[in-house]
């Protein structure tokens, strides 16, 4: 399936199966790997990113649940300081 998202500022189009998780587009398809895997069960907050402006847990969202949405990550805070 295809999911276009804005990652960090900047529109992206990526192919993924539709069980994919954000995180997994995340850090192997934008390749931004600041954005942790680190429980695998939704408890440790490693994957947390912004999702359209609000806090979630990228381990526990589909990407396809994010297509048309704005991500920023790790790596688009620190742009900021």
């Amino acid at each position: 399936m295809h999911v276009t998202i804005t990652v960090n500022g900047t529109k992206q189009s990526h192919e993924v199966e539709p069980r994919t998780l954000l995180v997994h587009l995340i850090r192997d398809h934008a390749k931004l790997t600041g954005t942790n895997i680190g429980c695998d069960t939704s408890s440790c907050g490693a994957c947390t990113v912004h999702l359209d402006g609000e806090a979630v847990k990228s381990c526990t969202i589909l990407a396809a649940q994010a297509d048309g949405g704005s991500v920023t990550t790790i790596e688009g805070l620190a742009k900021n300081g």
